[in-house]
């Protein structure tokens, strides 16, 4: 009986600990300060939803890269000319590396990605034309 009047009253304690911390927060700037996170949510799908028409999309969600290895060679460059089955980049996804190879045969029309940079299901990579 002494553990449900105790658990009662810390209950109790806890509802009223919640009201004051609601009524501080909505009086804050916190409300105005989170507001600014939905735009660089909006500004993110903006990205994401940019359509090419001749453009490689990310498979996955991951790390994006463009060489083998720090400092080595990038697999592409700006203008070059591609074949078929060309490896492009890598992604790396849950310590896994998978490369990303050219659909088909052409030349590197723009790069939309830095190296090391993540990426998300979906996103245009690079144009191919």
């Amino acid at each position: 009986m002494t553990d449900d009047l105790n658990d009662k009253n810390l209950l109790k304690n806890l509802l009223k600990a919640i009201k004051e911390l609601t009524k501080v927060l909505k009086n804050s700037d916190f409300k105005k300060n989170t507001q600014n996170y939905n735009n660089l949510d909006e500004v993110r799908n903006k990205r994401i939803q940019i359509k090419h028409e001749n453009a490689i999309t990310s498979p996955m969600v991951g790390t994006v890269y463009l060489s083998p290895e720090p400092k080595a060679k990038n697999f592409i460059k700006q203008g070059q000319v591609i074949k078929k089955g060309d490896t492009l980049l890598i992604i790396e996804a849950m310590k896994t590396f998978n490369p990303i190879k050219a659909g088909k045969s052409g030349k590197i029309e723009k790069i939309l990605v830095n190296d090391s940079e993540p990426v998300e299901y979906g996103q245009p990579l690079l144009v191919i034309k």
